[in-house]
């Protein structure tokens, strides 16, 4: 079962990337002007109705892309982009802090304060910088495949 293992998956899920990236590269919200100005509710539109595009990939690509027009020198433009990025992986963690308020009603104090402690907010910041170095990863291989097609 080698081809359902991680490698097949992520291979998977970096042609999807790649195949989508180099679509969207064509589109006039996925320019680099508009790129560096966030993601906008406009790319979502333009992708799905283009290329039927679901508005998860939309934002996939929008990383990618917006990635490949980030100069990593730029401190400043470097670190806009990963907090952007960041904030997008954290969304699980913040409605996951909504449903600990509600827990607390229904909670012993003690109980609650040892469900707390289990969810560090050390252990969030670790689990963030090591999905981002992860994703990057994998957004730069398919930025590298993409040099091949199109120019920045």
């Amino acid at each position: 079962t080698a081809a359902y293992g991680s490698s097949g998956i992520n291979a998977e899920y970096g042609l999807r990337n790649f195949v989508d990236a180099m679509k969207c590269a064509t589109l006039p919200s996925f320019q680099p002007g508009r790129l560096r100005e966030g993601f906008t509710k406009e790319m979502v539109a333009e992708a799905r109705e283009t290329f039927k595009i679901t508005a998860v990939q939309v934002r996939k690509v929008y990383e990618i892309l917006r990635l490949r027009v980030t100069d990593p020198s730029n401190k400043e433009e470097y670190k806009k982009y990963r907090l952007e990025v960041k904030r997008r992986l954290n969304i699980p963690f913040q409605k996951e802090k909504s449903s600990l308020r509600k827990l607390e009603k229904f909670l012993q104090p003690q109980e609650y304060e040892a469900v707390l402690l289990s969810k560090s907010v050390e252990n969030q910041h670790e689990f963030l910088e090591k999905s981002y170095r992860e994703l990057e990863l994998d957004y730069r291989k398919v930025i590298e495949r993409l040099s091949a097609y199109i120019e920045v």
